[in-house]
């Protein structure tokens, strides 16, 4: 669970939103997404569990959002494509 919030919370963060480069921290750990990860895992594994639970739940839904439109789109592409 840990490491799945961690990639997550590290894909939200540099891949999706580039939050890092909105903030100016261009520099590695925060532009940089298996380094964050790693980071951000290992404050994880020493926080509390309800704290893991959260990060999962804000950061995976945010993660599959943008996916899950994409899927749409395309479903509805195809489904509305006139030939």
């Amino acid at each position: 669970m840990i490491i799945l919030a961690a990639v997550c919370f590290a894909v939200f963060f540099v891949d999706i939103h580039r939050f890092y480069a909105k903030w100016k921290l261009n520099f590695k750990p925060f532009n940089c997404a298996s380094c964050l990860a790693s980071w951000v895992a290992l404050g994880l594994y020493f926080s509390p569990s309800i704290i893991q639970e959260i990060v999962l739940v804000m950061f995976a839904s945010g993660v599959a959002a943008p996916i899950f439109k994409i899927l749409m789109d395309i479903i509805w592409n195809k489904a509305t494509r006139t030939t």
